[in-house]
């Protein structure tokens, strides 16, 4: 009898990046990390506006510990209204002014 037979499952398989964070990665040249963030961007920052943490492939730094998820190397993308900032640290690194906040979460219907 099988009543308490628990079912084998399978490791999910990770999602991956957004259309909009595939875009942002594909035009600084970088891959998906596996992880990513985005959190209201305060007012002494630009706000308002979206900050947006991408996880970037590589080698985690190996003070990581296993459960934790990305890679730990990360690149900040700061949304708003009218345009796009990639910063590398505080390193402005790109700015995209055709991906706005619109794009993050698809379309505007």
């Amino acid at each position: 009898m099988g009543i308490f037979r628990r079912k084998r499952t399978e490791p999910e398989e990770p999602l991956g990046p957004t259309p909009f964070i595939a875009e942002v990665l594909r035009r600084i040249g970088e891959h998906y990390g596996g992880f990513d963030t985005v959190s209201p961007l305060p007012p002494e920052q630009g706000g308002p506006g979206m900050e947006v943490a991408i996880h970037i492939a590589g080698n985690p730094d190996p003070s990581r510990h296993e459960f934790m998820h990305g890679t730990g190397i990360m690149r900040v993308a700061r949304v708003f209204a009218d345009h796009t900032e990639v910063y590398d640290g505080d390193e402005l690194i790109a700015r995209f002014d055709d991906l706005t906040s619109a794009d993050v979460f698809g379309e505007r219907l």
